[in-house]
């Protein structure tokens, strides 16, 4: 589930600021958008939509129907988008139609969701005569246009500018069980997803819109199957936008593994550098054949189009990705220290790092700058450490000219680049920078935060010589080599002449005793609230910067939003000021219920519980009727987003104020769980929509969540039916944890593929709910895997910080003083190297006398985010529990004592 949260950062991180700000609300056009070429009176019909000029011209305009979308190459888009908005106005028709052309560039990026593509005007006919005869006249007036294909639709018969489907015409409030808006039409049997995927232009039920051409027949691969002619697909790698990567075998030299690459026309379009995705895999494939006697880079093996996209054919290298070494091999990934299994990695790492120092070289000497490597271009060997770079879209020629393959792609990636914020071209040294940045994520990948502080890379001593035991010189090469002290005939000479004794020169930090007071967490806590104190701002759609997903969701939720926010800094002790709280009852007052879902975290029950700890005690009551009404038939059952959330917030108003109809509606959540367990040999589990792999772990999404509420059931009615029913939902959790390692030790818990120790999923979580039933040696099990010093993410949900939380637990609960101590260590982490004061650039406010404000990176760590599950408020609610004592935070420990 958490991955169904994740939201395209880009479209929140596009511009130079602190926080993740939505694209749709903060962009400002160019001055010389779409309409800019038009009178004040035909500007004065349209409204700003988002991304979007909007033309609404039809007051009775229906909910759904045909609708048209106009695509256009780059070269011609000027032309296109003022013919059409003076055709459509005209004629009084319905329609919107990007921004501008920044805006048309990021409809048409490789990155853009492949339903969303391509998409520069969208028309809404009112019906279906004024259908054809608007796509009629459009293609008259857009002949021998060009456009990407536009996925989600069907080509209009010969134009390659028009396409068409039946979906949605004005926008639903349905949600889904995590907030997210559903597009929805209306079926014969009622509201059916108005699916945008590829191939799914047409419902059922709708008929064929035109008498006098026929649906056109699906597009075949040829008579033989085979691409160019030669090329046998066996499975996809990814799709994009811009076309997909495929394995495939080469018939015609032994049913050979080759990688293809595919290109869209008119698709990752940069329209100042007047090139598209056919042009960049055209410079790739001369790139590949100027490096292919180096050894390091994918062999080119064939050219081809088929249909009207273009691919390439290359060598399939049977090698792992650099995260799949990393989780496998990393000491820092595991809890405890090996001595072995660090120097062990670190001669892995002097592999890598001669091998890539090497190829780089190789392109150096040979007239190219790759420009864009990453870590996610670096291909390893898992048996000799042999490395490949791949993907060379973005490379360019070293020498300036006329030559195209000189000019830049105006491709770089956070973090990876010497580039911030703007693309900016530089020669080798920003390949030496790239590389050093690579190596930096080898040992421990948090490279996305440089664009938030430039001295990322300084912070790695911590993990280079206080986690691994590696000696300073390793992190010594890495900081020369990004700050271009070193080049790489140097760096690869210290690397061969140093390697042994680097490696004889492991061994462990000291692990020093902890010594509280010592470790600043006091004006740590008074920084973060500082911080977040100093971003609210009353104009924005949350109050404060918050998670990109309550931009896609609602801006007040409790995890995401704004209450969560309010609420942490209340509980924190944090006056709250006049106007946050009337701002708060203000967007209360207008809320409109059917917008939000239901659950604890991101709906109604858990805006409702912290409007009502704010003072709201009406417009609280209301809200939380509201999700009661709700949420048995909606059926999720999880403790952040379904029916135990919902429970435990109605068991909290029980016990403010002991009103018989909110102990009812916990007990109609209580019982709903008990109809829909699953049960199996003592276990219990349920699932939900987004279980299909299987029940998920942990108190937010997993079982150990319902175990919770029905721990709290139990203790306040007395129903020793819901005790049993947790224990089972627990003996489930605990049936699924698995060992780290292969040779048993510390156990975790598995989600996608990955151990994780967090609350939200993994092992923290399942730790909190074992020590609220008293299974203290089921606790203990999982405790041996909490034992971790590192991870990439500092919030409380999917980080450090949340398990750091539960291990304060584990010494409340069992008198241990060592699992506080461990904790310590942990925040101490995030002291360390998450908190820190934003450069002035930022332009925050500071107050003299005042705490510095410590900022916070979110989620993806490109961004700093306030909210409670991701941010900066969940940080201060674990920090004021170290500093001040108290329960942990929504699991009504004062029923427990």
């Amino acid at each position: 589930m958490r991955n169904e949260r994740w939201v395209y950062r880009f479209l929140f991180a596009w511009n130079d600021t602190l926080f993740f700000d939505p694209l749709d609300v903060f962009y400002e056009p160019n001055a010389d958008h779409f309409l800019a070429a038009f009178d004040e009176r035909v500007r004065a019909r349209f409204v700003r939509s988002g991304i979007w000029w909007s033309f609404r011209h039809n007051q009775n305009l229906p909910a759904q129907g045909w609708k048209i979308h106009i695509s256009s190459s780059h070269r011609h888009v000027r032309e296109v988008a003022t013919s059409v908005i003076g055709h459509l106005t005209e004629r009084e028709i319905d329609f919107k139609i990007a921004l501008d052309l920044n805006i048309f560039e990021m409809l048409n990026s490789k990155a853009i969701s492949r339903g969303s593509g391509g998409k520069l005007v969208t028309v809404y006919p009112r019906d279906d005569d004024e259908f054809r005869t608007c796509l009629a006249d459009l293609a008259r007036l857009l002949k021998d246009v060009e456009g990407a294909y536009v996925l989600s639709d069907l080509r209009y018969r010969d134009s390659k500018a028009l396409y068409f489907r039946y979906g949605q015409f004005l926008h639903t409030p349905t949600v889904d069980v995590l907030g997210r808006s559903l597009p929805r039409i209306l079926g014969p049997d009622g509201p059916v997803p108005d699916d945008r995927r590829p191939g799914h232009a047409q419902p059922s039920w709708v008929p064929w819109p035109f008498d006098d051409w026929q649906q056109p027949a699906d597009e075949d691969e040829g008579d033989d199957g085979l691409l160019g002619g030669r090329f046998r697909v066996t499975g996809a790698i990814q799709f994009s936008n811009s076309g997909g990567v495929y394995t495939a075998e080469d018939t015609a030299d032994d049913d050979r593994p080759v990688l293809l690459k595919e290109a869209r026309p008119h698709t990752n379009i940069n329209p100042r550098q007047d090139h598209d995705a056919v042009d960049i895999l055209g410079r790739e494939w001369m790139f590949l054949n100027r490096l292919a006697d180096t050894g390091a880079y994918p062999a080119p093996i064939a050219t081809f189009r088929h249909w009207e996209h273009h691919y390439i054919a290359e060598e399939f290298v049977d090698s792992s990705d650099i995260r799949s070494v990393l989780l496998e091999r990393n000491p820092l990934a595991r809890p405890g220290f090996d001595v072995e299994r660090s120097r062990d990695y670190l001669r892995i790492f002097l592999a890598v790092f001669r091998g890539l120092a090497r190829a780089i070289r190789a392109a150096h000497d040979r007239g190219v700058i790759l420009t864009d490597f990453t870590a996610a271009n670096l291909l390893i060997d898992p048996d000799t450490y042999e490395v490949t770079i791949v993907d060379l879209e973005a490379c360019r020629l070293a020498e300036s000219g006329d030559d195209a393959l000189a000019k830049p792609v105006e491709l770089y990636t956070p973090g990876f680049s010497l580039s911030r914020n703007r693309f900016k071209a530089y020669g080798p040294e920003g390949d030496r920078y790239a590389l050093a940045s690579t190596m930096a994520y080898f040992v421990f990948p948090i490279a996305a935060m440089s664009y938030l502080r430039e001295d990322v890379l300084d912070l790695y001593r911590i993990f280079i010589t206080e986690g691994l035991g590696w000696p300073e010189r390793v992190h010594r090469l890495i900081t020369d080599l990004a700050r271009d002290r070193i080049d790489l005939t140097g760096l690869l000479k210290a690397l061969e002449d140093e390697g042994n004794d680097l490696l004889d020169r492991v061994e462990a930090a000291p692990v020093l005793p902890v010594v509280e007071e010592e470790l600043g967490f006091a004006d740590a806590e008074d920084g973060v609230a500082a911080f977040i104190a100093a971003s609210a701002d009353t104009d924005r759609d949350t109050l404060f910067p918050v998670d990109p997903f309550a931009h896609v969701t609602n801006p007040l939720s409790l995890g995401f939003g704004a209450s969560g926010v309010l609420w942490a800094l209340h509980a924190g002790g944090v006056p709250i000021r006049p106007r946050w709280r009337d701002w708060l009852g203000r967007r209360l007052a207008d809320i409109d219920p059917a917008r939000y879902p239901d659950g604890l975290m991101n709906g109604l029950s858990g805006i409702a519980w912290a409007a009502d700890s704010l003072g709201l005690g009406v417009p609280a009551r209301e809200l939380l009727t509201r999700a009661n009404e709700r949420a048995v038939d909606t059926g999720d059952h999880t403790f952040y987003y379904g029916l135990s959330g919902v429970g435990m917030t109605n068991l909290r108003f029980f016990l403010r104020g002991h009103g018989p109809r909110d102990l009812a509606a916990a007990q109609q959540c209580a019982q709903a769980l008990h109809e829909t367990a699953r049960r199996d040999g003592g276990h219990a589990h349920w699932l939900n929509e987004f279980s299909a792999r299987g029940p998920l772990t942990g108190l937010g999404f997993g079982q150990a969540g319902v175990a919770m509420f029905l721990l709290r059931m139990h203790q306040i009615t007395g129903e020793a039916r819901h005790l049993r029913l947790g224990r089972e939902a627990l003996a489930w959790e605990m049936a699924h944890a698995a060992p780290i390692d292969d040779d048993g030790g510390p156990v975790m818990f598995e989600h996608e593929g990955t151990m994780e120790p967090y609350v939200e999923v993994g092992s923290a979580g399942v730790l909190k709910v074992l020590l609220r039933y008293g299974e203290t040696d089921a606790a203990r099990t999982v405790l041996r895997g909490l034992d971790v010093r590192y991870s990439v993410m500092p919030g409380y949900a999917f980080g450090m910080a949340g398990v750091a939380d539960a291990l304060l637990d584990a010494a409340e609960f069992t008198g241990d003083r060592s699992y506080r101590d461990t904790a310590l260590r942990q925040l101490d982490f995030v002291r360390r190297v998450f908190l820190f004061e934003p450069a002035e650039r930022f332009g925050l406010p500071r107050a003299d006398g005042r705490p510095p404000l410590l900022g916070l990176p979110g989620d993806g760590l490109l961004r700093c985010s306030t909210d409670y599950l991701t941010g900066s408020a969940g940080v201060l609610r674990v920090l004021h529990r170290v500093n001040r004592g108290g329960p942990a935070d929504f699991l009504l420990d004062e029923v427990g004592r």
